[in-house]
């Protein structure tokens, strides 16, 4: 049996402590994080969809607008009056149109690289989120804007040629639902992006990355 040395100190021969500043217990990964990081996928996956459905229309918007054109009335406008319309009003949005394109598939690429950062536990998965949620804010801001200037003044001149000729001033009442319905749904799309950065910014979140 080895017999202690009278010149080591006692707790010499005590078990080894941990080193100090090591946490009791591990920490635990907030849900936010991989549940974020799955809804990215699924909104990225979502805005491709609707990225290449909005292409399509824009290529093929004169087989579109067929679809549109109702039947014409003694009171109302011709088919060939309504196809114009039609025509028009996409021609006038066509620029826009590629570039809201453009950006929504520029979103969901930054959606997938921050989403697969997030599923791993990576800190540049929740950089690419705040990133994300600034980039879409400023580009909805700007669409916004250029609804209210451009597309809302668009969209009434093609709903008047459409629905002219409606009783009890339903012609109105359709172009106004229309014209404002476009500014509700970009409103709409605020939500995300807001709650990302939220919580994408908390303590418990940016803590834990930060840690990994």
């Amino acid at each position: 049996m080895e017999i202690p040395s009278p010149y080591q100190s006692p707790q010499s021969h005590m078990t080894p402590q941990p080193p100090p500043g090591l946490p009791d217990v591990m920490v635990r990964e907030p849900g936010a994080i991989k549940t974020f990081g799955v809804i990215h996928l699924i909104m990225a996956g979502y805005g491709i969809i609707m990225g290449l459905f909005s292409l399509l229309s824009t290529l093929f918007f004169q087989n579109f607008s067929k679809s549109f054109v109702t039947p014409s009335s003694s009171s109302g406008p011709s088919s060939t009056e309504q196809d114009l319309a039609m025509m028009n009003y996409m021609s006038d949005l066509q620029l826009y149109t590629y570039i809201s394109i453009a950006f929504t598939l520029l979103l969901a690429a930054m959606l997938i690289i921050a989403g697969i950062g997030l599923l791993k536990g990576r800190e540049k998965g929740r950089v690419m989120s705040i990133r994300y949620a600034w980039t879409s804010i400023a580009t909805k801001l700007i669409a916004l804007i250029y609804t209210v200037v451009v597309v809302m003044p668009a969209t009434k001149r093609m709903t008047d040629t459409m629905y002219q000729g409606m009783p009890g001033g339903m012609s109105n009442t359709m172009g106004s639902i229309m014209q404002y319905s476009q500014v509700f749904g970009i409103l709409i799309t605020f939500a995300y992006p807001i709650l990302v950065l939220v919580m994408m910014k908390g303590e418990k979140v940016k803590e834990y990355l930060a840690g990994r």
